[in-house]
């Protein structure tokens, strides 16, 4: 085998072949994966705030509370929320959290669990969506920084590269100044 050869028939080499066609290489992995992990925890904190809101439990299964396993179920439920609940009230950190500190101690722990049971039935779904958007966002911070090639007219005939907006906005355009001196 020789290491210098850019052909590789295994199949880390098609998928390394692929990627460098998308336009990613081994420096963009970072990027990804930073930002996979930030909408991986923002989505994790918005599900559970939302269950904690809506109360998927006590709204959304009310129905099903008349099923007979239900019934079966709810001493094995309630003797997992009086565990819960003497774990959650060991946990002094928790009062001094602003966000949590006046929240009900067992409808964090009904949330944490709702939510965690919604997050998993769509994971198929998100997962595939997260690394869609990393690798979108990944594409998206390579464009940062590049000018467009296109030129602009400016006063007195004179031409100026088209520069990104947002880097731009407080600038003159070269060769305009912004302050009147009449």
């Amino acid at each position: 085998l020789d290491p210098t050869s850019k052909e590789d028939d295994g199949a880390m080499g098609r998928i390394k072949d692929y990627f460098v066609e998308q336009g990613l290489g081994p420096k963009d992995i970072p990027v990804a994966f930073v930002f996979h992990e930030v909408i991986s925890v923002a989505f994790a904190a918005s599900t559970w705030v939302a269950c904690y809101g809506i109360q998927p439990s006590a709204t959304i299964c009310r129905p099903l509370a008349k099923l007979p396993i239900a019934a079966k179920a709810a001493g094995a439920f309630e003797k997992a929320l009086a565990f819960s609940d003497a774990k959650v009230g060991k946990m002094t950190w928790l009062k001094k959290v602003p966000i949590v500190k006046n929240a009900a101690p067992r409808r964090l722990t009904v949330s944490l669990a709702e939510s965690l049971m919604f997050r998993g039935a769509i994971k198929p779904i998100t997962f595939g969506g997260k690394l869609y958007l990393s690798y979108k966002f990944v594409q998206w911070t390579k464009t940062l920084g590049k000018e467009k090639e296109a030129e602009v007219d400016v006063k007195g005939g004179k031409k100026a590269k088209k520069r990104t907006a947002c880097l731009s906005l407080a600038l003159p355009i070269p060769g305009e100044s912004r302050i009147s001196l009449a």
